[in-house]
């Protein structure tokens, strides 16, 4: 009969304080979310707190991720994994895909912004534009804009702090901003550009990237007199500016060098980090060696890979843009101080059943998971 009464204590000890499963699943990923909301009513009113977005937010800052967008036939998927801070050669790590819906006939953008829980999505045709939140499945289509339209870019204003878009027209004598968060209804207003700017509208995309409240992106065919130019625009000022950059830098990655701007180019047997310096607002470019290797590049890394940009410990991250039906799919860790390459390789439950055929990935650094609606992130920028 004791014995009997101490089960019983144990069976129903008392249940886990609701603070203390608040921060526990606080620290989870969303996939699991998602998924402990259908657990119990407790667990799901508990998920349910109109505090709980934010600190999920709060600490997933500390936690980025690596976003992954799969374009497989015209549909978009979202996978994610944890981001290793020490990748190891060889090793592995699962990606599980977003249980959010897929995106028909969008494609990523690869501009880069402080947000960097949103992804900008182009539908193919370039008729339509669109914010999304990978975790929560929600977008925000953006409105039509003048039938002359160009590229668009996302950005953040930091003196302002709000979420704009820029449109730049093909002739670049007029483009548009849209201001996002507000109340009422985003339109477009028109800027002036400049006229002695120029750009084939066949122009190829090389790179794009937002540091410090300004964009950066470079297109070939961008001259002016003669000399490959680099389009810079302010989202505080709202003016558009050019830096002369050198020929090679025309199929480089844009990356955020330690708050400068930076340029990775990848050579056959050599990667080369070209830097922004200011001084007394002249623009100076500083090149220094990244990575040397005795084999080409492309024997050790693969044909079909492309520099998704660098880590905050200064290693350079290279990852398929491309893969045949049932290639491997893995990224590669370049080490500058150490000089060594680490494999990881990726492993995503669920892919197979895409993988029958030729997909495109665009791979991503430091994604941030978010729980909140988009439009109370929108308006957590207003002052």
């Amino acid at each position: 009969m004791e014995k009997l009464k101490q089960k019983m204590e144990v069976s129903y000890s008392d249940p886990i304080p609701s603070d203390l499963l608040v921060d526990i699943f606080s620290r989870l990923p969303a996939k699991s979310i998602f998924r402990f909301r259908c657990v119990s009513r407790l667990w799901r009113s508990i998920l349910g707190l109109a505090y709980f977005p934010e600190l999920f937010f709060t600490k997933s800052l500390a936690r980025p991720r690596l976003l992954f967008a799969i374009l497989v036939g015209s549909d978009l998927f979202f996978f994610s994994a944890s981001q290793p801070q020490n990748p190891l050669d060889n090793s592995t790590l699962v990606a599980t895909r977003y249980n959010s819906r897929c995106f028909h006939n969008y494609s990523p953008s690869e501009t880069r912004t402080p947000l960097s829980e949103l992804v900008f999505l182009h539908e193919w045709q370039r008729k339509k534009w669109m914010i999304c939140n990978p975790v929560t499945g929600e977008s925000i289509t953006l409105p039509k804009v003048e039938a002359s339209a160009g590229r668009i870019f996302f950005g953040f204003d930091p003196i302002n702090k709000q979420l704009k878009v820029l449109c730049a027209s093909w002739s670049y004598n007029t483009h548009w901003v849209l201001t996002l968060g507000s109340s009422v209804k985003p339109l477009w207003r028109s800027i002036a550009g400049d006229p002695k700017f120029s750009i084939r509208q066949r122009a190829y995309k090389a790179g794009e990237i937002c540091i410090s409240g300004v964009l950066y992106y470079i297109e070939h065919q961008h001259y002016i007199e003669g000399s490959c130019m680099l389009v810079c625009f302010d989202f505080s000022s709202e003016k558009l500016g050019y830096i002369k950059i050198d020929k090679e830098m025309l199929d480089g990655t844009l990356i955020n060098y330690k708050g400068n701007l930076g340029v990775l180019v990848k050579r056959h047997y050599e990667v080369v980090l070209w830097v922004l310096e200011e001084d007394a607002g002249n623009h100076k470019w500083c090149e220094s060696l990244c990575l040397r290797s005795r084999i080409s590049l492309s024997k050790r890394i693969g044909n079909q890979f492309s520099i998704v940009g660098m880590t905050g410990a200064g290693e350079i991250v290279f990852s398929s843009c491309a893969l045949e039906a049932k290639e491997p799919f893995y990224i590669v860790y370049y080490n500058i101080e150490r000089n060594t390459f680490a494999r990881v390789n990726i492993h995503t439950p669920g892919f197979e059943e895409l993988h029958h055929r030729t997909v495109f990935i665009t791979t991503s650094l430091d994604y941030v998971e978010n729980l909140k609606p988009l439009q109370s992130v929108f308006d957590s920028f207003i002052t």
